[in-house]
């Protein structure tokens, strides 16, 4: 399959605003369904296509797991370390990790196209090009963004039938919470820390789906005045701004519940201190879906 790029300026997209559009509407924007097509990466990079790959390799645990959502997984060759979902991925051959590819595996795989993350195809493109390797990037960094990911993916592979059906089943579970919690007001939304580690401290800030996805269920983000997505952060900050809810990534409730310095949180007090898996909050997947409902629930067991 022959493809061609070239570098595109384009404004940025009121990706919020087409959330809340669609949302209202219940629609999802169309895809062409025919080869040749013309999409544009996350990248910025003007692609043509001239007909459906058969054989890809994902660069990143999150679009292997996307591909086989799209119903694409036995035309995955490769995928990256980590991809463990859905299960059957692990069965696929390594062709390396965010921070080094095998490019002899890769070669020896024949792929007629290669998908990454924007941020690890922008480390491997010059090679990649190189060796005459076609790659897409996807870059969503938020819900709606994601969505229209699933959307340019679908493009991409020939999957445009079953990505509108994944967006629109996304779609349904985050207008359930929504239609569920729409009437909260300020004071009925409890004060939530995540700690994704215990030695040192460490949370998601601002940029990161879990900030979007607390918001989303009705809770506020002790966190979002933190310099980055993934930050270290202050023990006797989380004690002084006395969250309601403790999220942890890791199964360490007792640990957190014998904290000498945490017996005032209200968190502690009350018991409300909840391990969830990582995976699904963090991986720009349609779990991210699942994972509004599950925290919703989490934060609001009252109202479901």
């Amino acid at each position: 399959m022959k493809l061609t790029y070239r570098r595109l300026v384009r404004p940025l997209s009121g990706f919020f605003a087409l959330f809340i559009c669609l949302m209202l509407l219940g629609t999802v924007p169309g895809r062409a369904a025919d080869f040749p097509a013309v999409i544009i990466d996350g990248l910025d990079r003007e692609i043509l296509m001239e007909k459906a790959p058969q054989r890809l390799i994902s660069l990143a645990p999150s679009i292997t797991e996307n591909l086989y959502a799209l119903g694409l997984g036995d035309k995955v060759v490769g995928v990256s370390d980590y991809s463990n979902y859905p299960p059957e991925a692990q069965e696929k051959p390594i062709i390396g990790d965010a921070l080094n590819l095998n490019y002899e595996q890769i070669l020896m795989l024949e792929p007629d196209l290669i998908i990454g993350d924007a941020q690890v195809v922008r480390t491997f493109i010059s090679k990649l090009d190189e060796l005459g390797l076609p790659v897409l990037a996807i870059n969503p960094t938020n819900l709606p963004e994601l969505m229209d990911a699933l959307l340019l993916l679908g493009e991409a592979t020939g999957a445009q039938e079953k990505a509108l059906e994944v967006v629109a089943e996304m779609k349904d579970k985050i207008r359930y919470v929504q239609g569920t919690l729409g009437d909260l007001s300020e004071d009925e939304r409890p004060l939530v820390f995540v700690e994704i580690w215990n030695e040192p401290l460490m949370t998601c800030g601002p940029g990161s789906f879990m900030q979007e996805l607390i918001e989303l269920a009705g809770g506020r983000y002790l966190a979002a005045d933190a310099p980055g997505a993934w930050v270290e952060y202050s023990s006797e900050l989380v004690v002084e701004r006395d969250p309601d809810v403790i999220l942890l990534t890791w199964p360490y409730e007792d640990e957190v519940m014998a904290r000498s310095a945490w017996q005032t949180v209200k968190a502690v007090k009350q018991g409300r201190v909840v391990t969830v898996d990582s995976e699904p909050f963090v991986r720009t997947t349609p779990r991210l879906a699942d994972a509004l409902v599950e925290l919703a629930k989490i934060l609001h067991p009252e109202r479901f």
